[in-house]
């Protein structure tokens, strides 16, 4: 620890809860606590909502960061850094966030950093107050934190290093995001739309695709109970083309070597899995998955919680796991799982009033779905699997720049590790 080093509280560099203010009634971007990720910096755009500002809740603007106060939000790392609004734009939150910016803009990074520091988290979390399953720390906790503080130029090169890292993840999710809008567009384009059977069928040539896919399509329509499909396809069910893995097993030392994928690592509108949890965390009832599986959220507001599995390992059974029935079917069924339509119905077959479950066997198995024949689904996952792979291993190098980033973090923060050193290991990773 350099002797330089002041102990200071928070509050001598950061503003707690500073005031932002909005007109109440006017459209502001809305940021809930389902939006915070879980041990990252960003939130994801498609996270950021709108609504009519109501004055109540948090209020910030790019810069800031938000760090969830309750119980189990603020112990799974729900702590993230405001980036996604627009120049000057002030968006509303969650009244369980706590705000911070930098008395000095230009301390910003360093503050988020602060909170991302273990140290930092347990003592948050060992000042939490109120009764079991509602305790909450209070802003002035925060704000009289004491930690010892490092000049200027330390503080803002330490975060320059840890946010270059939190950088290159950034750009990896969003490239991420990339493939997986193409790869929804084709099957939209394919198997909602159907742009290639219309375009045959109006004496054109199908947009971007070679001959030899252009002719696994036919040139006309034929009527069904789902309107029109191509002829020659037929109206299946999701149950034709999946079937549920039930694998119950319970936390053994099996499981303990196993990734453990609870629900709230599945990230929102994402079919790329880009965060786990240790085995030995599995402390309940569990599912077996196995690389290539899709798990499915099976409880309301989860539907929309779906992802291919990268690897072998288990989850918990408020998940649905569902393997393709075929081979080529694989990438059909992953994209026609995460289709608006699906979880629509998953939703409106729910059952249950305090939690509401929708269930596979009897109900979901039985939604309605136009089926292609196997080598047009087959020709959509030579086209699709590519963009997967790529997703998964862009999705791997995140995971271990994630892990170099928290493993510089404390030291950076302690003055343990000097800025040299640590940028000598960022390099490598440019290497």
């Amino acid at each position: 620890m350099p002797s330089e080093w002041q102990r200071v509280r928070l509050d001598n560099i950061a503003y707690v809860n500073p005031a932002r203010r909005v007109r109440k009634g006017q459209r502001v971007p809305f940021v809930d606590m389902a939006a915070l990720p879980q041990h990252a910096r960003d939130i994801s755009r498609s996270a950021i909502g709108e609504r009519e500002a109501k004055g109540a809740g948090a209020h910030f603007q790019n810069g800031d960061t938000l760090l969830a106060r309750i119980t189990p939000c603020l112990e799974n790392g729900k702590t993230a850094q405001v980036r996604g609004l627009g120049a000057g734009e002030i968006g509303e939150g969650s009244t369980e966030f706590i705000v911070l910016s930098g008395i000095d803009p230009a301390d910003n990074d360093y503050v988020y950093y602060l909170c991302r520091d273990p140290f930092f988290r347990e003592y948050a979390i060992g000042r939490m107050e109120g009764t079991s399953g509602r305790q909450r720390v209070a802003w002035q906790s925060i704000a009289a934190y004491e930690f010892l503080c490092p000049s200027p130029e330390v503080r803002r090169a330490a975060a320059e290093v840890l946010a270059a890292l939190d950088d290159k993840i950034a750009l990896l999710r969003e490239t991420n995001a990339t493939l997986e809008a193409i790869a929804q567009a084709l099957f939209k384009s394919w198997f909602v739309d159907f742009d290639p059977v219309r375009a045959k069928r109006d004496g054109r040539d199908p947009i971007g695709m070679p001959p030899e896919v252009a002719d696994l399509f036919p040139s006309e329509f034929e009527d069904s109970e789902l309107g029109e499909i191509p002829k020659g396809w037929r109206v299946g069910r999701l149950g034709d083309v999946l079937k549920q893995r039930v694998e119950r097993t319970k936390p053994s030392s099996q499981t303990e070597q196993l990734p453990y994928v609870p629900i709230e690592c599945i990230s929102s509108k994402s079919v790329f899995l880009v965060e786990f949890r240790p085995g030995v965390e599995a402390q309940s009832s569990l599912t077996l998955f196995r690389k290539g599986d899709i798990v499915f959220g099976a409880m309301r507001p989860y539907f929309h919680k779906v992802c291919l599995a990268p690897f072998d390992g288990v989850t918990r059974t408020t998940a649905f796991v569902l393997a393709p029935i075929k081979p080529e079917m694989a990438m059909f069924t992953l994209f026609q799982m995460f289709d608006d339509r699906t979880i629509e119905f998953a939703t409106n077959h729910s059952e249950g009033s305090t939690i509401p479950y929708a269930k596979w066997a009897g109900s979901m198995e039985n939604m309605s779905i136009v089926v292609p024949p196997d080598d047009v689904a087959a020709a959509f996952g030579e086209i699709v699997d590519g963009l997967m792979r790529r997703g998964i291993q862009n999705t791997e190098q995140t995971q271990s720049l994630a892990e170099l980033r928290d493993t510089l973090l404390p030291r950076l923060m302690s003055g343990k590790l000097r800025i040299p050193e640590a940028s000598e290991q960022l390099e490598d990773t440019q290497a």
